[in-house]
């Protein structure tokens, strides 16, 4: 039985870090969306605003944010004429944010229809910004059951622990007897099942 537990274990650690770079690309993104509105109301190109945002970032993440591999990407992408519109619709696929994936889409959108996109990547920011915070705000609140979750989760294998060290044999007939292997099997079947769906109650989407 451990091995379906180490692989599942693994796919849930796999998706969290999967969230966690989301959502820093997400912050950085906001960062970059930010600077490249500031750059059009002084007067730049569409793509060169974002160029300008991107080399900034630089300076506020350093050079091994996942950004800066994106700006370096779109300076390559936008020298060999790739328009701006596929190379931030192909940065959406690829990261899976739900923010930029929106972005990309009303971009895009504004973009073909001749819209403002001044005004379109203001709005834009202020949305993911808005996002960001509520998201913050909600894991600040369910910090504390995050915490009890994670004890909840370990403390059968505390009181397992605690009685096989206290009373040695005391397990011996539920390990050593078809009945008992069928019983525990099921409580640890019970238990995985309840595990993932505390992961999912305090997973909330934004």
């Amino acid at each position: 039985m451990g091995i379906p537990c180490s692989i599942f274990y693994c796919r849930r650690v796999q998706k969290r870090l999967c969230r966690e770079r989301q959502g820093r690309l997400e912050r950085q993104f906001r960062d970059w969306l930010s600077g490249a509105a500031g750059h059009l109301q002084t007067g730049y190109s569409v793509e060169n605003a974002f160029l300008k945002a991107g080399r900034e970032l630089k300076l506020l993440y350093g050079g091994d944010a996942e950004i800066r591999g994106e700006v370096r990407n779109m300076e390559h992408l936008l020298q060999n004429n790739v328009s701006l519109e596929n190379i931030l619709s192909d940065l959406a696929v690829r990261s899976g944010a739900e923010a930029i994936c929106g972005f990309a889409d009303v971009f895009v959108t504004g973009r073909r229809s001749g819209g403002s996109l001044r005004d379109m990547i203001t709005n834009s920011c202020d949305i993911i910004v808005m996002k960001i915070d509520m998201e913050r705000e909600i894991r600040l609140l369910l910090h504390g059951r995050i915490l009890e979750q994670k004890i909840m989760c370990l403390m059968p294998f505390g009181i397992i622990c605690y009685i096989k060290i206290s009373s040695p044999g005391y397990f011996a007939p539920l390990y050593h007897n078809p009945a008992g292997v069928c019983l525990m099997t099921i409580c640890l079947l019970v238990y995985l099942i309840s595990v993932g769906m505390s992961l999912r109650i305090i997973q909330i989407e934004v």
